[in-house]
């Protein structure tokens, strides 16, 4: 079962971009936050994500990808934000499983509680239901369930979700980690098939953004 899902290995990308949109930093043209990086609030950015020797050698490190959505939900809009820096990880892979994290730092706490708020809210929450289900229309996958579900606390606020799918009768989990450390977000997304994400790897790898993170924003 495991060839036939990597054969989706397509649609399982679909599925994990659109909740990484959970983070409140993905949404793409209208709505997008506006954008003036600097060069070290970029570097803040990279400082958090995981990297290669947090992984052992079983798993292959692609290129980054843009962690864009291709929709718009008013609750979400962050137009009225700045971001300052943001960057990806890359895209760690093994048999039946894809892990990858994301960061972004804003302008100001203001706006980055702001971005928080809005993310988590119910409107929120409902709308990127709506989106998900919307997108794997008329595709190979259908999402089964999507919502918070319980996990330790992660810098300063924190909160997880998990999206339900299947591929041909076979289930996808999508469990995505979102936090804020001051002026900061940051995510990481964990893939799995046929099981849920593996708790005590998801909680080792969180813990290690949440780290990079405090050490990343100290001072910011």
């Amino acid at each position: 079962m495991i060839v036939r899902t990597l054969r989706h290995v397509r649609v399982v990308a679909l599925v994990a971009l659109v909740a990484l949109a959970l983070t409140a930093t993905a949404l793409a043209g209208r709505g997008d936050p506006k954008e003036r990086f600097t060069t070290r609030d970029q570097a803040r950015a990279k400082a958090m994500l995981l990297r290669p020797s947090d992984f052992s050698p079983v798993y292959v490190a692609q290129p980054a990808a843009n962690s864009s959505g291709g929709f718009y939900c008013a609750a979400l809009d962050e137009s009225d934000l700045t971001l300052s820096g943001r960057a990806n990880s890359p895209t760690f892979t093994t048999t039946g499983e894809v892990v990858r994290s994301t960061a972004s730092v804003y302008a100001t706490r203001a706006d980055a509680n702001a971005s928080w708020a809005r993310g988590v809210s119910t409107a929120g929450e409902q709308c990127l239901r709506a989106t998900l289900r919307a997108d794997l229309t008329g595709s190979a996958v259908r999402l089964v369930s999507f919502g918070r579900v319980p996990f330790p606390a992660r810098g300063a606020r924190s909160a997880a979700y998990r999206a339900v799918a299947t591929v041909q009768g076979i289930h996808v989990y999508v469990d995505v980690v979102t936090m804020q450390i001051s002026r900061a977000e940051a995510a990481v997304l964990y893939v799995n098939a046929l099981a849920p994400p593996p708790q005590s790897e998801l909680r080792r790898l969180t813990g290690l953004v949440a780290a990079r993170g405090q050490k990343a924003m100290r001072g910011a």
